[in-house]
């Protein structure tokens, strides 16, 4: 025989932190997952009441901002969600 057919059997590998430090990556993911929520949620109260004051206050300026500040909230909870989902895809959520 001139040569063999060598097969790769490559098993499914999860992604696993390194020994000890999985409660500190646990803690950061955490806080990062919470704190960007928060930053999201309080940036539409912010924009929801900057439409409201432009309107009762005449200011158009104010409004615009407001309208165009939830535009730019929901893009950014669309863009949450969508990076957290990749992530979980990447490293699994256990084998």
């Amino acid at each position: 025989m001139i040569g063999k057919l060598i097969v790769l059997d490559i098993k499914n590998v999860c992604a696993q932190a390194p020994a000890g430090i999985e409660p500190y990556t646990d803690l950061l993911m955490g806080w990062v997952k919470y704190g960007v929520a928060a930053v999201i949620i309080a940036a539409g109260f912010i924009s929801v009441g900057a439409i409201v004051v432009g309107r009762l206050g005449a200011m158009s300026r104010a409004s615009q901002m407001g309208a165009s500040g939830l535009v730019y909230v929901v893009l950014a909870a669309i863009g949450y969600v969508t990076i957290y989902g990749i992530l979980w895809a990447i490293v699994g959520k256990g084998c």
